[in-house]
């Protein structure tokens, strides 16, 4: 593996910047890449599969546990930054599988945190929270200030989580952590199985 990215790599740094993103295979993710390739020196993406046995991909098959790729990857690039977008999404998918959730919202980011944190150097980390941390609060607009501690569906509860734990990691291990609470996003490429689509088609 590390042959392997070592001799496909050649990061001529101009901007300083070099990223790794997770989860390119998303609308999102197709977003952020394209924007990120204007603006930095080097951008590798890997690719999260869910309902597979394992995490990341990473270009000819390589299949491997996700901590031992991430560990390898940090090996041979030293990144600047992570752009986490890795997640198990939808509200109405948590009711039939919440595992899936659990699996990716939750123990997925500890993964990822617990490999970054002993990387050489320190990487700063984006990662995808979500507007749904609101719940149940009646108090419009939102404001970063309010307090989340009313979720009122297992998707949003797995993100509530998710930012405990990098606040957490901030505390414990001094990781530059940046959650962006998500609200509904939609453009080109968008997510088949929104409402938007839904409502548009009946129109």
């Amino acid at each position: 593996m590390g042959k392997t990215v070592n001799s496909s790599v050649n990061i001529r740094l101009k901007t300083g910047y070099s990223v790794l993103g997770i989860r390119a295979a998303s609308f999102v993710g197709i977003h952020v890449s394209a924007a990120l390739k204007r603006c930095v020196d080097y951008v590798l993406w890997a690719s999260t599969f869910v309902g597979k046995k394992w995490d990341f991909h990473c270009g000819r098959g390589h299949k491997r546990n996700d901590t031992v790729l991430l560990t390898k990857l940090f090996e041979v690039i030293h990144f600047t930054h992570e752009m986490h977008l890795a997640a198990q999404v939808g509200v109405r998918y948590a009711m039939q599988n919440p595992k899936s959730y659990i699996h990716s919202n939750i123990a997925g980011f500890v993964n990822v945190l617990e490999v970054c944190k002993n990387a050489n150097p320190r990487l700063a980390i984006v990662w995808a929270s979500s507007s749904s941390v609101y719940g149940l609060n009646t108090k419009v607009p939102f404001s970063e200030k309010d307090r989340t501690y009313q979720p009122a569906i297992l998707y949003a509860a797995t993100k509530k989580a998710g930012e405990e734990i990098a606040h957490t990691y901030n505390h414990i291990y001094g990781l530059s952590l940046t959650g962006l609470r998500f609200f509904t996003v939609y453009g080109p490429w968008g997510r088949p199985d929104m409402d938007y689509f839904f409502l548009l088609k009946i129109s």
